[in-house]
């Protein structure tokens, strides 16, 4: 196995140079020998010894990625931007799917202060209310081990955070569908802890501006799921005034809702319009192509590191980021006939 010795024999520099060059260290090389070394590093087949590098930068250069579920591409498109973001930087990215279950949250908290990554990119799991509490208290323990955090996916309190302001991707969605003449609108929510509060408040306020007054039997909620969204659209059709649209709080609802509908002769966008939140390619090519509150996915996963890097890098104060989300139309919305 080649050496950093065998580079500097190689390339004909020091073994100081070829150690700055291939760790980055800044300090001025000239570009033919940063390149000479590096030719000589690929020709020799050297691989970087990582323990260490790890023991000399006091680092382990890996970052956790610690999400509620790798079904939902809301998460694996965000999951696929930060891993790339991350390898540009030289840092290995440890995925950890908690498949909502709060206690392999914990469970994952403990093994990640032991293995002493750099960070953790964190989306809490949700299911119950009482759940947001675990999961402050395993931020907590991240931070109070040294351990950088970057949250997404909710509010804590002094954690570097990126905030999509879905609210107003609720109260745009619903007031575009108001426009077109509906005001029986059904809402799909989201498990009792997760993104309910946000996305029905701003149905809700949509519908009281517009003097429509707030119907529970047309507020149901699913289990963020494909089959989730199929029953709660069947149990909306069903009841004594049933909806001429519907707002889904995640897209895989959407679609489930979508197919529901159609399993149930309803046609859309004939009679049922349907709106989906976070947007992936296949609410593109279902039939009809779904209208969608697209959450901004890459930027999220981007602005996630950028965050993450700045606490690794020494800044301690912590940061909130806000993005926001935007009504892409499709064929799934039409007029109330």
């Amino acid at each position: 196995m080649a050496t950093i010795y065998d580079i500097a024999k190689k390339a004909g520099v020091s073994v100081a140079t070829v150690s700055r060059v291939l760790n980055g260290v800044d300090h001025p090389v000239r570009e033919e020998t940063r390149k000479r070394i590096i030719d000589a590093a690929r020709e020799l087949g050297y691989r970087p010894n990582k323990i260490a590098k790890s023991l000399a930068h006091r680092r382990t250069f890996t970052v956790a990625l610690l999400i509620p579920s790798i079904t939902n591409n809301f998460y694996t498109e965000i999951a696929e931007v930060i891993e790339q973001k991350l390898g540009e930087k030289g840092y290995s990215t440890y995925l950890c799917n908690t498949q909502r279950m709060i206690e392999k949250e914990t469970q994952y908290v403990d093994d990640l202060i032991a293995r002493r990554v750099d960070g953790v990119i964190f989306s809490p799991t949700r299911v119950k209310p009482e759940d947001n509490l675990i999961n402050a208290k395993n931020l907590e323990e991240l931070r109070k081990n040294g351990i950088a955090v970057v949250a997404f996916g909710s509010h804590f309190s002094n954690v570097s955070q990126v905030y999509i302001n879905t609210y107003e991707g609720a109260l745009q969605a619903t007031r575009y569908l108001l426009e077109l003449g509906h005001k029986r609108i059904g809402f799909i929510d989201g498990l009792e802890a997760g993104t309910r509060k946000s996305r029905r408040r701003g149905y809700m306020d949509a519908l009281r501006m517009a003097g429509i007054e707030i119907d529970a039997n047309l507020i149901v909620s699913g289990n963020l799921e494909m089959d989730g969204g199929y029953e709660c659209v069947r149990k909306l059709m069903r009841i004594e005034k049933p909806p001429t649209a519907i707002i889904a709080v995640n897209n895989l609802m959407a679609i489930g809702a979508l197919k529901g509908a159609k399993d149930m002769g309803i046609d859309v966008p004939g009679e049922l319009s349907i709106i989906g939140f976070d947007d992936s390619k296949l609410s593109e090519v279902v039939e009809p192509p779904l209208t969608v509150v697209k959450q901004p996915l890459k930027e999220i996963g981007d602005v996630a590191v950028e965050l993450l890097m700045e606490q690794i890098e020494g800044e301690n104060a912590s940061r909130m980021v806000e993005l926001k989300t935007q009504l892409i139309i499709r064929a799934s919305c039409s007029g109330k006939k």
